[in-house]
């Protein structure tokens, strides 16, 4: 459950590098969580889908609407998000999925409670 407080980090911060294939990181957290800070550092925007790990959704680039928009969410450049997503705990896991258009933006993933 979100709550309404400042982010709080409950588990281990991943790096993932965004190029033109998919990704893809499982993640678990210290104790049940499902938002997570997204940062991106880089001067280019990273595209990500969080999904769980028993049934895993790769993101893909959205390029119009119908069959070409997929799942995706845009983290621009140089910002920093929170997002809600399944939960992950000690045992159970999430899959973290990136992409990019260009260069190979850097991607920060922690998983958490709390607002951005």
């Amino acid at each position: 459950m979100a709550n309404n407080i400042a982010f709080q980090p409950m588990g281990k911060t991943i790096k993932l590098i965004a190029g033109a294939t998919v990704n893809n990181a499982t993640m678990t957290a210290d104790s049940p969580s499902n938002q997570y800070c997204l940062v991106n550092h880089s001067s280019q925007p990273a595209y990500v889908w969080i999904s769980p790990s028993a049934s895993p959704v790769n993101v893909a680039l959205p390029t119009g609407y119908n069959s070409n928009a997929a799942y995706a969410l845009i983290v621009d450049k140089n910002s920093r998000v929170v997002i809600t997503g399944p939960q992950c705990s000690n045992n159970k896991s999430v899959q973290v999925s990136v992409i990019a258009e260009s260069d190979s933006p850097e991607l920060y993933v922690t998983p958490g409670e709390g607002l951005g």
